[in-house]
Formats: C-alpha cells, structure tokens, sequence
C-alpha cells in the first residue's frame, strides 16, 4: 500500500517473489500467509480453491499446498515442493540479511521509484487509470494504440511493461508498469526517453488518438 506501514496487522498475505526470488519465466514462484502468534493455532491446514477451466468445468485444488505433498517422494511426478522449498530458502535468507529495517527500506524505494516512473511517463497521451493506493505497480491508460507504441522499445531491449487489453478489456489501452528498487534514474529516463521519442513518431505520422478515458 502507498501509505505508511502499519505495525498493527493481525494476518498478512502477500506474493513471495519479490524476496530474494529471481524472475524465471513465470515461475515457480510462493505466496506467504502470517499472523500473530496469538492467532497461528487458527490458521488453516488446507484450503481449497475452487476454479473454472477455458471449456467451463469446475474444478477444485489445494491451494495453501504443493499438489503433491502428500504423495510419497517415490511416487511423485514433478519436483514442484523442492523447487517451492528452495525459494523459501532463498527468500528466508535474503530478509535474514536484510533485517526488518533494510526490508522496510528495500520497500519504500520501491514505492518511490514507482512514484517517480509514473512522473515521468505522465503525459497528454498517458496517464495514470486509478486514483488508488499502490506499491511498485501502476496501471496506465494511453490514448494511442500500446502495440504499435510499444514496438520500438522492444526492439530496444526494453521491457516498459504488461498489456493488459488481452486479459482486462474493459480497461481499453492499458498498460501495467512497475518500479522496484532495483531500478536508477538513469533507467527511468532512458524508458521515458525511448517512449516520448515512439509517441511523437506515432502523432506525427497521424496514428489516431482515442478520446481519455473517465
């Protein structure tokens, strides 16, 4: 959340990769659940998600757990617990070498940095969608068509973010992008660069400008 830290929480929920877990093609990554300790004989054992696949059908599967811990090791068909197993390794130990003071600062760079991208992105053709609480992501609306805006950056080897039109079509030409501590200043002109540089051709040549959204 964009505001400050609350220490007061009873139960907290988030996704596991961005501790110490390298981005790998979709995965594998974890997700973590904690409270406080008055309240850990209360968590659940097992919880069960319910679904629907692309032909329509219900399906259900445990989703605080691996899918096969509880198969016995001779009988399982993937290695998916090892790999869960060693990213929480992983991710246990890059917040030991943080701390809780280097995690809290790791995450207030994080959010700056994101304060500081969408800043430099704003513009006529630009803007952020939603006028609510964010971390290091934030989703952004164009009035010009994001593929063919996009396209040079690509050939730059530059990643400026996740269309969302595919999956989120109510949202027209949006675009998530995301700030992480890792990134330098240097890193957020140069996309802004390279992005003010592929509007002005795209205006220039007469590409349709679709009317702001609300």
């Amino acid at each position: 959340m964009c505001g400050p830290a609350q220490e007061d929480e009873d139960i907290a929920v988030g996704e596991g990769q961005p501790l110490g877990v390298p981005l790998s093609s979709g995965g594998p990554y974890f997700g973590f659940m904690c409270s406080k300790q008055q309240h850990v004989r209360q968590m659940p054992g097992r919880l069960v998600g319910r679904t629907v696949d692309r032909d329509g059908r219900v399906g259900y599967t445990l989703t605080l757990q691996a899918r096969e811990q509880h198969i016995r090791r001779s009988k399982a068909t993937s290695n998916i617990c090892t790999n869960q197993g060693l990213l929480v390794t992983a991710a246990t130990i890059h917040m030991a070498l943080l701390g809780g003071e280097g995690l809290r600062r790791v995450a207030l760079a994080c959010h700056a940095n994101a304060r500081r991208l969408v800043e430099k992105l704003t513009s006529d053709y630009l803007r952020p969608r939603f006028d609510r609480p964010c971390f290091h992501e934030v989703v952004m609306t164009s009035s010009l068509p994001l593929k063919r805006l996009l396209r040079p950056l690509y050939a730059h080897n530059l990643q400026p973010g996740y269309l969302l039109r595919d999956h989120y079509p109510e949202l027209g030409e949006a675009l998530l992008v995301c700030a992480t501590e890792t990134k330098t200043e240097e890193d957020m002109e140069l996309y802004r660069d390279y992005l003010a540089r592929a509007i002005d051709k795209q205006v220039s040549t007469g590409c349709p400008v679709q009317p702001k959204m609300a």
